[in-house]
């Protein structure tokens, strides 16, 4: 993965006034450099057909998938054609408009846009297999991020899997990140946001997630933290911060 797509992210310098109206302007100006900041046209590709096998390894043929931030459906097109059915939603309406042009040869691929606060409520409980999210979770205020996760949890079916990644505040890369941001102002919505791995494994962890896997990707260092997690059969999400073990 490209840790520069971070350390120049176009939140970083964007100044819309919501989720919404940055990533559009982002998408407006230069989409594939929006999600993958620096990298050449076979980067962009090559790392969508990565992502995909990445999802391949907890995905069959035969399952419903959504990705939570598709932009320009930079993994569908490697994906959609390995499974039954392939959604994709993004709060930005430039970015789901070049997603159509993109993927318009793959029949199986539903897109939708979304609104800053509507996260995953179009859908139905128990709706997909498998629910995926790369590099938006970060964008997102923690809350928010929250407020996905605990939607995800909803419309998967009981046994189904979240795969996701956050990226890794305690990397050296992501710690300049964080002092580079620091001094921004104003700051964008769509900035990144820093995680530890107990952090993750805490959040997952209140909302009622098993972590089958987790494991730590990046260029030379352990800069993303990536997570696969079941939605058991029996268990059900609290909202609530579980008490320390002592």
């Amino acid at each position: 993965m490209f840790l520069r797509r971070f350390l120049r992210s176009p939140a970083a310098v964007l100044r819309g006034s919501d989720y919404k109206g940055t990533w559009n302007e982002a998408a407006a100006k230069n989409a594939e450099d929006a999600i993958l900041t620096g990298a050449t046209a076979e980067e962009f590709e090559r790392t969508g057909r990565g992502d995909a096998d990445m999802v391949c390894r907890f995905a069959k043929p035969g399952d419903a998938v959504l990705d939570i931030g598709c932009g320009i459906g930079r993994i569908e097109r490697y994906l959609a054609p390995r499974v039954r059915e392939m959604w994709a939603v993004d709060v930005s309406g430039e970015m789901i408009a070049r997603a159509g042009r993109r993927l318009a040869g793959l029949p199986n691929v539903r897109l939708r846009e979304v609104g800053n606060s509507e996260f995953l409520s179009s859908f139905e409980a128990e709706r997909f297999d498998l629910v995926f999210s790369f590099l938006v979770l970060q964008h997102l205020a923690r809350e928010d991020a929250f407020l996905y996760l605990r939607d995800a949890f909803r419309v998967l079916k009981k046994g189904g899997t979240l795969v996701t990644q956050f990226p890794n505040l305690l990397s050296a890369a992501y710690t300049r990140a964080f002092v580079d941001q620091a001094e921004v102002s104003p700051r964008s919505p769509g900035r990144v946001r820093i995680y530890t791995e107990p952090e993750v494994r805490h959040l997952l962890g209140m909302l009622g997630y098993e972590v089958v896997e987790l494991w730590y990707g990046g260029h030379g260092e352990p800069a993303e933290i990536y997570v696969a997690a079941r939605k058991g059969m029996t268990s059900g999400p609290t909202g609530q911060p579980r008490p320390p073990v002592r």
